[in-house]
């Protein structure tokens, strides 16, 4: 007897809406097969999560607003944090796992130092510059400048007349009334006859003078026939036309023939500017001390007004900055955890940028500070030997300038290889400090960032060095920091996406997938 939900012919009834439905709920309560059923979620659910992203963007530019000024010191806290764990790993062992404590040790090793040693150092430059500038006297900057003259062979007497003639001579090819020709051309032949008879040097022909004289006297003749026919009545204009045209020709052949007098006694063309521009006169020597003083004294009064907000402003950033230290090395790995809790980013993704973080800041710092010092340090050994009395200031400006780019140690070293050879007349300090500091300071630069940059944080040295470079105009002095950690994430973040394109391609990975592990600055808890 067939079977009450079978037809006679054995097969099943058709299934009724009503058993869709059925089997819709059924699945719901679990007891029938498993379906994938695709809901669109309500309209005020959507409209909860957009305002919500919304509240978070807001919130976070307010965030951003507010923690934007406190970036530097926090970055360099969590640097110093970074560089300084070993030890605060010591002091945690010897003192029994109290972290309060051990933070405490570690960040009064760190203004030790570090920043005791850095406010010593400027105290100390600003009293050697203040010195400096107080022994400075303008009577013994001239006389620098004439020994330094002397030396290059660029000193010149009468200087002023040479330079009155020059005048003189382009006078004569621009002039244009021929009534103010006479007292220009007697004050040209006066001042020929006085420098050759004064001055010494030869000219290349021997007869120089002669020939300029000869050129001023034409001059000074034409202009008389021109004085004598513009009293004149009834003259012929082509022969006025004639007269002028050789004024104006014979004024342009005498200013030449002044100049190659002045070239011919001086050594040659170029010579002879490079006479008349290192000579000035005293006048010319005051305006320019006046011009200069007019160019720094509105800057330095700004300056000055700025000083006492810069110092506060800094004092302020330090204070910080140490307070950040002392919770990073308390309570960093439980924020870190706090932060990677939040973050909608994969941990272990989170963990390799933690990791690149702590190894390219290490390296960083090693590999610009290190240098710097070193090169400052190598520097300052040169300085103190060769008897510069504010080798202190010479070794703290060499380090800054260590880290600008282009510039480097070189900025420094070199002026004072050029005060050797034309203030002091030293030639060989001059040349064994051009030597050393081509040879070694500026060299151990690029043997230092090669090894460190290269051995820690993983990048070519050339991409090491333009991320240095670049860094500095767009991030300020911290871009030396910043830089190449922006490369090596960029770097960490390009094969976090290869990654995961490989997930999503179904392309096997080569061996087992191993998590990153955090870094040991993180691992403490």
């Amino acid at each position: 007897m067939p079977s009450p939900e079978e037809t006679p012919s054995g097969t099943p009834p058709s299934v009724t809406p009503q058993a869709e439905v059925s089997t819709e709920l059924e699945t719901d309560t679990g007891k029938g097969p498993t379906l994938a059923l695709t809901e669109t979620p309500p309209l005020s659910r959507v409209l909860s999560v957009v305002v919500l992203l919304a509240g978070i963007l807001v919130v976070g530019m307010l965030f951003y607003k507010v923690m934007v000024g406190f970036f530097i010191p926090l970055f360099m806290a969590a640097a110093l944090v970074v560089i300084f764990h070993p030890i605060h790993e010591w002091f945690l062992e010897r003192l029994g796992g109290r972290k309060s404590l051990a933070a405490a040790a570690t960040t009064s090793l760190i203004l030790t130092i570090v920043l005791l040693p850095f406010i010593l150092l400027i105290t100390v430059a600003v009293g050697q510059l203040t010195g400096l500038v107080g022994r400075t006297d303008l009577d013994d900057i001239k006389a620098a400048m004439d020994r330094g003259r002397e030396k290059l062979g660029i000193k010149l007497e009468y200087a002023d007349r040479y330079r009155r003639l020059d005048t003189l001579a382009n006078l004569l090819g621009d002039i244009e009334r021929p009534d103010e020709t006479n007292s220009y051309v007697e004050e040209s032949e006066e001042l020929i006859i006085f420098l050759d008879q004064k001055t010494t040097g030869e000219s290349p022909t021997g007869n120089t003078s002669e020939i300029a004289l000869e050129r001023l006297s034409e001059f000074e003749t034409t202009v008389e026939e021109i004085d004598k026919l513009n009293s004149t009545e009834g003259v012929d204009p082509v022969d006025k036309i004639a007269l002028a045209e050789r004024f104006h020709r014979q004024g342009v052949v005498a200013s030449a023939a002044i100049h190659s007098w002045i070239n011919a006694k001086l050594g040659g063309s170029f010579q002879a500017q490079v006479k008349l521009l290192t000579n000035p006169s005293e006048r010319d020597f005051a305006d320019a001390i006046r011009s200069v003083r007019e160019f720094i004294q509105p800057r330095f009064v700004k300056f000055s007004g700025a000083t006492g907000k810069a110092f506060v402003h800094t004092a302020f950033g330090l204070l910080i900055m140490v307070i950040a230290i002392y919770f990073f090395f308390v309570d960093g790995p439980a924020m870190v955890r706090t932060l990677m809790r939040l973050s909608p980013l994969d941990d272990n993704y989170e963990r390799q940028l933690l990791t690149e973080f702590e190894k390219t800041s290490r390296a960083v710092v090693l590999a610009s500070v290190l240098s710097a010092l070193v090169q400052g340090l190598l520097a300052a050994i040169a300085y103190f030997f060769l008897g510069f009395e504010s080798y202190i200031l010479l070794f703290l400006v060499t380090t800054v300038m260590s880290l600008v780019p282009f510039l480097g140690a070189a900025s420094v070293w070199l002026p004072c290889t050029v005060y050797l050879a034309a203030v002091d007349q030293r030639y060989g300090a001059a040349i064994f400090l051009l030597i050393y500091g081509a040879a070694l300071v500026s060299s151990i630069d690029n043997v230092i960032k090669a090894i460190v940059l290269h051995g820690h944080s993983e990048l070519h040295p050339l991409i090491a060095l333009l991320s240095v470079l670049g860094g500095v105009p767009v991030f300020g002095p911290i871009g030396i920091l910043i830089g190449p950690m922006v490369v090596v994430f960029l770097q960490t973040l390009l094969e976090i996406l290869n990654h995961e394109l490989q997930l999503r391609d179904g392309v096997p990975e080569t061996g087992e997938p191993v998590e990153p592990e955090l870094p040991a600055t993180l691992a403490s808890e």
